[in-house]
């Protein structure tokens, strides 16, 4: 009978390295494990979105940067309303006071007592057009800001749609080899200037939102500044 060669070794192994002989064995024994083939791919920040939903978003934008163009232009016009308003009663209050301060020298009390109080509205009246004023202020900035991001965000996503553009001629992303990883190098460029924009376009909605949070404080000042002329406060 033939005895194996695997058996031969192993025998001997067991006899001058007895602990050779069984790491042998469990060697032999132990099945093999397959390790898979891996390709290392680069990852997708920028989620890829279709050109025509990118183009939407464009015009969104456009339409965006009109509206808040249209805003600014409005608040501009009744900011000027308002501080003509603000001068021509300061004009009021001054006459007022002086007639006053004249009837109280000629001892006509009751006359004197009628223009404090015509005196304490148009204070009132002032009050709330420096409160419109400041609310218009508050509008502009706002629209503005809006304005802003709405150039912001065309210029993210015409990154974007270039992005876009540029994954529809290139199907493989594996950066396998220094090869594949120069092939790859414009589009990873790409995606970081895209991502860029988009931070520059997520900061600049902090600073909308920050402005649209005055512009509701004002309009509350302004409504109590009305309340205390035609609340009868």
């Amino acid at each position: 009978m033939r005895i194996p060669a695997s058996f031969v070794v192993t025998s001997v192994l067991a006899l001058i390295f007895p602990t050779a002989g069984q790491s042998f064995v469990a060697a032999q024994t132990q099945p093999e494990v397959a390790v898979p083939e891996t390709t290392e791919r680069f990852l997708t920040l920028v989620a890829p979105r279709e050109i025509a939903e990118i183009d939407r978003d464009i015009e969104s934008a456009d339409q965006a940067q009109t509206v808040a163009i249209e805003a600014e232009q409005r608040a501009q016009e009744q900011r000027s309303l308002a501080a003509a308003r603000i001068q021509e009663t300061r004009k009021l209050i001054d006459a007022n006071t002086e007639r006053r301060k004249a009837a109280k020298r000629e001892g006509k009390q009751s006359e004197a007592a009628v223009l404090k109080t015509e005196e304490k509205a148009r204070q009132r009246e002032k009050d709330m057009l420096e409160q419109r004023e400041a609310l218009r202020d508050a509008e502009i900035n706002l629209a503005r800001r809006r304005n802003e991001l709405a150039i912001l965000s065309k210029q993210a996503l015409d990154l974007e749609r270039q992005l876009a553009l540029k994954r529809q001629g290139q199907t493989d992303a594996s950066v396998s080899s220094p090869e594949s990883a120069r092939a790859a190098r414009p589009l990873i460029d790409l995606e970081r200037t895209v991502l860029e924009a988009q931070k520059r376009v997520a900061d600049k909605q902090g600073e909308v939102a920050k402005g649209a949070k005055k512009v509701t404080d004002r309009q509350l000042r302004t409504l109590e500044a009305q309340q205390n002329i035609y609340g009868g406060r």
